[in-house]
């Protein structure tokens, strides 16, 4: 017999999931929607523990749209080997709802791999693993890993190549530093490709004249653009002072791709930044965790800020308490012989109940967080670098966060209830 169950996913409109489930193999079926609004590559995220999939079918679940398999991907976030969530991508329109089916299949339809991510360990001296590899006039040896982490004494900074996690879709990509700034930094593409395979975060003379794209933003001590940092009641400060730094690249394959980034022991607590970045998709989705002796708890008295930074002389963009932007243009590099000025739009939304208030100081238009045990927001970015931006002036761009930040209420992404929440 049948069982039928009903998941609503409230905010500024409610999305309703209805499916059908009768053994663990029988197909599942779902009622997608209707939205308030368009939504193109809209992300859908299943919490395979609520389904009934045995272990084994998990990862040969395929996902229907009118009765055609679509890119999907199985995720083991917790890392006990089993998928635990299930990722794709449907298009939305307007008022109409759609349906899904989801089945264990024999052989799945290939897709293309859509997004990207990439760290590497850096040494000096040849090491088994390590390949050579040359970057901005420099010769040493890389190897690729997935996790990595680093005591404070540790240059964790330098011991990485491109510093840090990098990671890409089509349209965009971005690196963390791996130190106490775990700021984002931007790299454009003139033509919208996977990447950082080839170029490694820095593209060759030749690469460049073949049209390939490059970083576009000097973050220096600034926020970048979604970083997630320390207030300390006055001004934006880093992680200092933590037992030690992880990265670690939780997922990557068709669709989307999860890294991390920890502070253990900051201030007495574990803080994890996830970043998720779907295919099709030039924004990133950031959750914030925080825990103490293994438990979540609130932040501590001194509470986190994300937002954006100051783009040259530019002025800055706020809407309300949760939407934060930045237009203009500048050097992205300290060479300003070689490389060209290059113009940027940055932008953060923060939804309304993780969103406190605004702060601002010379260089950063911030947004401070709430003291929660989770956190969630939003980063996307446009740049001239483009050979067909979405913008091209500031009002233009400013327009263009407006409607990003409107679809993402609208369409009710705001408010899943994120079950691997720790």
């Amino acid at each position: 017999m049948n069982r039928w169950r009903s998941i609503v996913f409230v905010c500024a409109v409610a999305v309703a999931v209805t499916l059908s489930l009768s053994t663990s193999a029988a197909p599942l079926r779902l009622t997608i929607g209707p939205l308030e609004t368009d939504v193109k590559d809209y992300p859908v995220i299943l919490q395979l523990d609520e389904y009934g999939f045995t272990v084994a079918e998990r990862a040969r679940l395929g996902v229907f749209v009118n009765g055609r398999e679509v890119s999907s991907q199985a995720d083991d976030l917790d890392g006990d080997g089993v998928p635990d969530e299930l990722a794709f991508l449907i298009d939305m329109q307007t008022g109409k709802a759609l349906n899904v089916c989801v089945r264990p299949v024999k052989h799945h339809k290939r897709f293309g791999k859509e997004v990207h991510a990439q760290m590497y360990l850096k040494s000096k001296e040849p090491q088994d693993g390590f390949v050579p590899h040359s970057a901005e006039g420099k010769h040493y040896f890389i190897k690729p890993v997935t996790e990595q982490t680093f005591l404070p004494d540790d240059d964790s900074y330098h011991s990485m190549h491109h510093h840090g996690v990098a990671f890409e879709s089509a349209q965009m990509a971005y690196r963390i530093y791996f130190d106490k700034k775990q700021t984002i930094d931007v790299y454009a593409k003139k033509t919208p490709r996977l990447e950082l395979d080839a170029t490694k975060w820095y593209p060759t003379d030749e690469q460049l004249a073949a049209g390939y794209g490059d970083d576009v933003l000097r973050v220096s001590g600034f926020i970048g653009v979604g970083a997630c940092k320390p207030w300390n009641g006055k001004k934006m400060v880093h992680f200092d002072e933590v037992q030690s730094r992880t990265q670690r690249i939780v997922s990557q394959g068709n669709i989307r791709t999860i890294c991390e980034v920890t502070s253990n022991g900051w201030n007495g607590m574990t803080i994890t930044t996830r970043y998720t970045m779907y295919a099709r998709h030039r924004d990133v989705q950031v959750e914030v965790f925080c825990s103490a002796d293994g438990t979540q708890s609130d932040m501590p008295t001194t509470q986190l800020v994300t937002g954006v930074q100051r783009i040259g002389e530019a002025n800055f963009y706020t809407n309300h308490k949760n939407l934060v932007a930045s237009f203009g243009t500048a050097f992205p590099v300290n060479d300003t012989v070689k490389y060209a000025k290059e113009t940027i739009g940055l932008a953060v939304y923060v939804p309304a109940q993780y969103a406190k208030s605004l702060v601002r100081d010379a260089n950063n238009n911030l947004v401070l967080l709430e003291a929660l045990p989770y956190v969630r927001y939003y980063f996307t970015v446009v740049s001239l670098k483009e050979n067909n931006p979405p913008a091209r002036t500031d009002g233009q761009f400013f327009t263009f966060a407006e409607q990003w930040a409107t679809t993402l209420e609208k369409s009710g992404l705001c408010a899943w209830p994120f079950s691997h929440v720790r």
